[in-house]
């Protein structure tokens, strides 16, 4: 609910003084302060364990900053009648993002996402990975000495298949656990 409130009219602010989201502080509106209005199409936010699309391939890009829990934990919604919520690891956050792109990209189309790891514990194979995405870009932002977040830019080279699934072979532990070693509990 706040994402959305966020993104379409405003809400709680999660700036320092700020108590509420002005109307204009949105996706709509910093594509306006940029200048590029005219190229901005729309946006759409669901939880991935309750798809609202139509599960073909319908986008040319996805791009998204998944949230990290950094503010309050990840949640995911159960899938039965009952809203019910369930800890979501960011790993698993990543995974459900990768197959969900496999599904609803083109061939050719592109997956940009935002990773957040603690760099000690990073290595190139704790990236997600799902066998119709081929990697093409992997450039790191410090957040501290501690932190960081990885621009990772995957190209969907073929179709997706039922058998097709996300996986990660190395450790998990630099994104699996972030909230918890953000704040130092492990």
């Amino acid at each position: 609910k706040q994402w959305y409130q966020r993104r379409v009219r405003g809400g709680k602010s999660t700036k320092s003084g700020e108590k509420i989201y002005q109307a204009n502080q949105n996706i709509e509106g910093n594509m306006i302060s940029y200048g590029l209005e005219t190229h901005y199409l729309g946006s759409h936010s669901a939880d991935f364990s309750r798809p609202l699309l139509r599960q073909c391939p319908l986008f040319d890009a996805i791009v998204t900053d998944p949230p990290y829990g950094i503010r309050e934990a990840s949640l995911k919604t159960g899938s039965n009648d009952k809203i019910q919520q369930s800890q979501f690891s960011l790993s698993e956050q990543f995974l459900e993002l990768l197959n969900f792109a496999a599904r609803t990209l083109i061939v050719g189309g592109r997956l940009v996402y935002w990773l957040p790891v603690i760099r000690d514990l990073y290595s190139s194979s704790s990236i997600p990975q799902h066998p119709v995405f081929t990697l093409k870009y992997n450039c790191e932002q410090t957040f501290s000495k501690k932190s960081a977040r990885r621009l990772i830019v995957m190209v969907k080279t073929k179709a997706s298949s039922e058998e097709d699934c996300a996986h990660i072979v190395g450790d998990v532990k630099c994104h699996g656990q972030y909230r918890e070693l953000y704040f130092g509990k492990n």
